[in-house]
């Protein structure tokens, strides 16, 4: 089972899991450190931040695609590879 999961790692590897994670044995990981965070997780973003988003006026008042030109877009970008 592959699964990824956002952490941080403080200075001293103490590795903090950003999102829940329950697991049924101990199993293996593979950490990848990426290039440093600029803001907290706390101010990136949450389930929270996301229900005011869609709750919001912006979220709203955005223009809904057309569902048929979206499919002839997506088949025109398909055909465009000239498989």
């Amino acid at each position: 089972m592959l699964q990824a999961i956002e952490a941080e790692i403080s200075p001293d590897g103490h590795v903090t899991l950003l999102e829940p994670l329950r697991l049924p044995r101990t199993v293996r990981a593979v950490v990848t450190i990426l290039s440093p965070i600029e803001t907290p997780a706390s101010v990136r973003g949450s389930g929270a931040a996301l229900l005011d988003l869609l709750d919001s006026p912006t979220f709203a008042n955005a223009p809904v695609g057309n569902p048929e030109q979206m499919e002839r877009d997506i088949a025109a970008n398909r055909d465009a590879w000239g498989d």
